[in-house]
């Protein structure tokens, strides 16, 4: 388990699948990943690449932290023979996790390795039972006392079913080429 944080928030990550499994305002010791009035034990989970459900290898391989301080923590998922022999491409997934004041920034930096275009999508997935809105790019979750912004230009983001979603469109990332992708969760 990873922790980092600053003055308002502490973020705990958990190297298997990259989840980020606690979210805490250290004004008043609230779970903000412990999105429901009975609480989940599921933290937010990675999706990529997600053309099928089956091969979700962010949850399946491992993920090596390759940079830590104070208020961010880096994780690298990178492909394997295993992976390579039903996902013909070689990858590199790195999330950052990365505190400023009472928002959380989440980045993924996808690096195509292989000499094809790789598709893919990518997104994530985070538990809710709050009330929610949603706008273009953006869904604000609220209950009595907390409320917490989610928005992203480069994901489309859903609040149904019992979770927030935040994916991409399948996407073909060029030969020996990389793209950047970012959330902000700002509490409130």
């Amino acid at each position: 388990m990873q922790t980092i944080d600053n003055s308002l928030l502490q973020v705990s990550v958990d190297e298997n699948g990259a989840e980020m499994v606690h979210l805490v305002s250290i004004n008043d010791n609230y779970d903000y990943d412990y999105l429901g009035e009975n609480g989940t034990e599921e933290g937010m989970a990675i999706a990529f690449p997600v053309l099928d459900q089956g091969n979700n290898w962010a949850s399946k391989l491992p993920w090596t932290v390759v940079d830590k301080g104070d208020t961010r923590v880096s994780l690298t998922l990178i492909d394997t023979p295993e992976s390579y022999k039903s996902f013909p491409y070689h990858f590199e997934v790195m999330t950052t996790y990365a505190l400023k004041g009472n928002q959380l920034k989440i980045s993924f930096y996808l690096k195509n390795s292989s000499h094809k275009e790789l598709p893919f999508s990518l997104g994530f997935i985070l538990p809710n039972t709050w009330q929610s809105q949603s706008s273009v790019n953006k869904i604000s979750l609220i209950n009595e006392e907390h409320g917490i912004d989610i928005v992203s230009t480069d994901f489309k983001l859903t609040a149904e079913d019992g979770k927030v979603t935040a994916f991409t469109d399948k996407i073909e990332l060029e030969a020996e080429s990389s793209r950047n992708f970012e959330i902000t969760l700002t509490l409130k």
